[in-house]
């Protein structure tokens, strides 16, 4: 007499294959653009002293970077959630508690004067 007892467990099912194919691991392009101009004039009547004015502007094309997709295990997996942004900004990177986004176009005027 033969008993044939089907195992029935965590491990039992379908084959898994973990070969991936090509460019599995690739997420969307980043993109970023910066533009500075600025202009030096000479002071007259001050020795050597010079005035200078620039504008800068960061991500000048304001182009949103998308991140990586989702790849857990549970729904909605291949969805795009968040934005990659540049480590830092003009105001910084903040309190790690109140981060600011610092993802949108941002324009800076500077001036100095040297003597």
């Amino acid at each position: 007499m033969q008993f044939s007892i089907g195992a029935v467990g965590v491990c039992d099912g379908p084959t898994v294959s973990f070969t991936q194919g090509r460019n599995r691991i690739r997420g969307p392009h980043y993109f970023n653009t910066d533009f500075a101009t600025m202009k030096s004039t000479k002071m007259s009547r001050w020795e050597g002293a010079t005035f200078r004015i620039s504008f800068q502007f960061f991500n000048f094309f304001n182009h949103p970077n998308f991140g990586f997709p989702v790849t857990g295990l549970g729904p909605p997996t291949g969805l795009i959630i968040y934005l990659q942004q540049p480590p830092t900004s003009i105001p910084g990177t903040g309190p790690p508690w109140a981060p600011i986004d610092v993802a949108p176009r941002m324009i800076q005027l500077k001036a100095e004067l040297k003597f």
